[in-house]
This record gives structure tokens, sequence and C-alpha cells, in this order.
């Protein structure tokens, strides 16, 4: 049973596959899983706030407000993270 998540915060850019991928994992850990909230922010959108938080490598993934992944991850490491964090 993986305890609950309070957020998870992508950060993506246009056109970028990896970061459709990471989208996509994250949809099905908040189906399937106790997520409060999910926020994506996209780079074109909003590079201030990339800056601010130092975010240059994408897609970039916080889980309850630490960086959990850069790039590609699976459900099974979101989960081992989410029980760490």
């Amino acid at each position: 049973m993986m305890k609950p998540i309070h957020e998870i915060l992508v950060f993506v850019e246009p056109e970028c596959v990896s970061c459709e991928r990471v989208l996509n994992t994250v949809k099905v850990i908040k189906l399937n899983f106790e997520v409060d909230q999910l926020v994506v922010i996209n780079r074109a959108a909003d590079p201030e706030y990339c800056r601010r938080l130092g975010v240059i490598i994408f897609p970039a993934t916080f889980i309850n407000g630490q960086l959990a992944f850069y790039g590609d991850f699976s459900v099974e490491e979101a989960q081992r993270f989410a029980q760490k964090v």
C-alpha cells in the first residue's frame, strides 16, 4: 500500500517525448493511488517559475516537495520514492 502523496509537481517543456511519458505515468499514479494535487508546469508558459526553482532539465518531477526524478520513471519507482518522503 502506497502512503498518500500530497503533491506531484511535474515540469515539462513543449515537444518533449520524455515529458509526455512522464505525464502519462503521473496520470496513472493519480488514478490508482491517493494523490491530493497534481500540478504540471510548462516551461514555455512559466519560464520564470522554472528558473526560481532551479529546474533546467526536463521533465523534472517533485513528490511532496522533494526532487524525485529527472526524466522517465515507472509507477513502481514513484511508489518507492513516496515511501521514503
